[in-house]
């Protein structure tokens, strides 16, 4: 199933015991960009290390340079890598688990299967860019799960996941306006009703 995510496609696998969300693919500029950004600090680092620049450093300069290297490399996989690599959330329902993947290319990270703990609800609001569909568990953290542009599908994805996990929805797609949703009603009649 391909969801509409801010201009973007993404794909959302759902079945009754699992669901994996895909961001949408990360756009060429980016690797492009990302390419040269680190061709460039590769070249230097090559320049700097070659014979005629580092005999004509210091001890002390040498590991001043060294040490400011190392934080450059930092600050650009810091910055860098979030802007072309692809989030994946995976959920098994059966498990009651949830694990974050990222890929960069064919290199892929997935984290440890984690237990979805001390979950309170599942709210889907209206956001700047759209509808956001956010998973809240313990006092008040949340989990931006996906967001889309249509509202009634928004909802619809917000009430499956709420039915999967079994927990209350709350609908704020229209601002200072949230209200409980009456699952069992919109289960039955396919109508929104609130808990009053």
């Amino acid at each position: 199933m391909a969801l509409k995510i801010h201009g973007f496609h993404t794909f959302v696998l759902m079945y009754d015991k699992e669901l994996t969300i895909r961001e949408p693919k990360v756009p060429w500029f980016n690797r492009i960009l990302f390419s040269v950004i680190f061709s460039a600090f590769l070249t230097f680092i090559i320049y700097f290390f070659s014979d005629n620049v580092i005999n004509e450093l210091t001890t002390l300069d040498l590991a001043n340079v060294t040490f400011h290297l190392i934080w450059l490399f930092g600050v650009l996989i810091v910055f860098i890598l979030p802007l072309i690599s692809r989030h994946y959330i995976h959920f098994n329902f059966s498990n009651f688990k949830i694990m974050h993947s990222y890929s960069i290319g064919i290199f892929t990270y997935n984290e440890k299967w984690q237990n979805l703990e001390d979950l309170k609800y599942i709210s889907v609001f209206n956001a700047y860019s759209g509808y956001e569909i956010n998973l809240w568990y313990k006092k008040n953290k949340f989990l931006r799960v996906f967001a889309l542009e249509d509202s009634n599908e928004a909802f619809e994805k917000a009430f499956s996941l709420s039915e999967k996990l079994n927990i209350d929805l709350l609908d704020a797609r229209i601002r200072g306006n949230h209200r409980w949703v009456y699952k069992s009603a919109y289960r039955e009649t396919g109508k929104i009703e609130y808990i009053d």
